[in-house]
């Protein structure tokens, strides 16, 4: 069984890299527009989790007592950040390509079902 910290490890890793071939995908055959908006979309997702997991993983160390005020916590700036992100994209990006941003967010946060189905 994986201990707390490489478990996170392996579920953000899993969330890029399944970002990152959806976003080759889309590259290939939408043009390149379309696979820098995929990993985008998908990094907007897999930055805050990512940062989520170490915070977490710190508490599990450090602070036991206050796991699950920080899981609650975190879980909600995680997904205040994506939007923020999202947000920014929008507003900073001129040729971002919509359906691949939405490509990417879905399969950063269907990543994280799809390592529980493996974890089994």
């Amino acid at each position: 069984m994986m201990s707390a910290p490489s478990g996170f490890v392996a579920i953000i890793v899993l969330q890029a890299t399944l970002v990152v071939v959806a976003a080759i995908a889309m590259g290939l055959f939408l043009g390149a527009s379309a696979g820098w908006s995929t990993l985008a979309g998908g990094a907007a997702c897999w930055v805050p989790s990512a940062l989520f997991a170490w915070r977490l993983s710190l508490a599990l160390r450090f602070r036991p007592d206050q796991v699950a005020a920080i899981f609650f916590i975190g879980e909600f700036a995680k997904m205040l950040f994506t939007v923020l992100i999202l947000f920014a994209m929008a507003r900073v990006v001129v040729t971002i390509h919509w359906p691949g941003v939405v490509l990417g967010v879905v399969v950063a946060v269907k990543a994280n079902w799809l390592a529980l189905l493996l974890r089994r």
